[in-house]
């Protein structure tokens, strides 16, 4: 097994170990929870010593929060690979559904649930969650203010930041309901809402 305390020769880059960390902490949060998830199957998970561990964080709260800020940046990188200033008005919404739908968001999901979770019942860990929410939905609202920006023929019906929140909300919404809701693709009930609303002035 590697680990980042072997030879210098076989020394594994410390961003490589944090970046396999942060993807392993990520799979045991999903998969336990936080409470359950062990820092020594993280590391396992990793192929690192639970030595690695606290060499890159300074505690299981520690990387809990990284995690989470780790898959905030995957949505925000997901939607701001698809999403630019010059999708014309017709194909805005397939662009949309494929921003929203190209991924399987279970575990994506599982990870926000227990995000969720845990701080409600750990009242000192709920800014930092406030803090990655509102920095998703700055994000969102970012390439929307950008689209709409460069299309002022288009007229979303509704200020900016509603449309925003509308849009995260039915994606959250229909990924809660996916058990009850036989195979609805998120990218597609997100998409159906941005053409539903966008009219031309």
């Amino acid at each position: 097994m590697s680990d980042e305390d072997g030879p210098a020769t076989t020394r594994t880059p410390r961003a490589e170990v944090r970046a396999r960390l942060l993807a392993a902490g990520a799979d045991a949060i999903a998969e336990h929870g936080v409470h359950e998830a062990r820092l020594d199957d993280v590391a396992a998970r990793a192929g690192f010593s639970k030595g690695a561990v606290y060499s890159n964080f300074s505690s299981k709260e520690d990387l809990v929060a990284q995690v989470m800020q780790r898959a905030t940046n995957l949505v925000l990188g997901a939607l701001e690979d698809l999403v630019d200033a010059d999708i014309p008005a017709a194909d805005i919404g397939d662009v949309v559904r494929a921003a929203f739908g190209r991924h399987d968001q279970s575990a994506q999901f599982a990870l926000l649930s227990e995000f969720r979770g845990y701080a409600l019942r750990h009242p000192e860990s709920m800014p930092e969650f406030v803090r990655q929410r509102r920095v998703l939905q700055d994000g969102v609202a970012r390439l929307v203010r950008l689209w709409f920006g460069a299309h002022p023929e288009i007229d979303p019906g509704m200020p900016l930041d509603t449309f925003t929140t509308l849009l995260i909300a039915a994606n959250v919404g229909t990924v809660f309901d996916a058990p009850a809701l036989d195979d609805v693709n998120p990218g597609e009930v997100v998409a159906t809402l941005v053409e539903a609303v966008i009219r031309r002035r």
